[in-house]
């Protein structure tokens, strides 16, 4: 008995780190952002209610496709900090991605959320790497869905004839994105090479050569 009652009570301690983990319960209906706000605190201060309006509830953004350079994506976020007030408090952050033939959404994490995908035009290879090392990935078309699990590395990739969108819903008011050579190559101070050389199995030419990719245009 006492053995049961150890074990619930660490499954209990699981669930309780894992609320804590996730973003906070609102507790208002809703609370638009105030993007005129100055306040700096960990979220974002609420509108007047005298001020709140059902624009603050819509979004028009993801509309039109985006005007992609050849290779490359452009990404068009709906955030509550950023252009959509209604979002604040609740959890969710969006962003439609618009690829160009073989544009790439480099490897990358959210450390914060869990991220669901819809493609809404094309085909997108994509895919994530468990902690053990194994890889999910396929191709997706028109009207696919797919998620990637929180806080794992990530890709995408057009994969089809030409160009290629996708919604994203994150499950984090701000989830955080990290690249994953531009953090490891790019950071500021630098790693030392011999970390980067010994970890990748490569030569300090590699790394110094890497590096000078990464380094922000002067």
């Amino acid at each position: 008995m006492a053995r049961l009652f150890l074990v619930l009570a660490a499954v209990a301690a699981l669930f309780a780190v894992a609320a804590l983990a996730s973003d906070a319960d609102n507790i208002n209906d809703y609370c638009p952002a105030d993007l005129k706000s100055m306040l700096t605190i960990n979220g974002i201060p609420c509108k007047s209610s005298k001020d709140i309006t059902v624009q603050d509830f819509m979004f028009s953004g993801f509309q039109k496709a985006a005007t992609v350079a050849p290779g490359g994506i452009v990404i068009t976020p709906g955030f509550a900090g950023v252009n959509f007030p209604g979002l604040n408090t609740l959890g969710l952050s969006l962003a439609r991605i618009d690829y160009a033939k073989g544009g790439l959404v480099p490897i990358h994490t959210h450390p914060r959320a869990t991220e669901v995908l819809f493609v809404l035009e094309g085909e997108i290879y994509m895919g994530f790497v468990d902690t053990a090392g194994k890889l999910f990935a396929a191709t997706l078309k028109t009207g696919d869905v797919f998620v990637f699990p929180k806080g794992l590395v990530h890709f995408q990739l057009e994969a089809g004839k030409g160009k290629a969108a996708s919604i994203s819903v994150l499950g984090a008011q701000n989830p955080g994105v990290q690249l994953i050579a531009s953090a490891l190559f790019g950071s500021t101070p630098a790693i030392s090479n011999e970390v980067l050389m010994k970890g990748f199995g490569i030569t300090n030419d590699e790394v110094d050569q890497i590096k000078k990719t990464f380094q922000p245009a002067h």
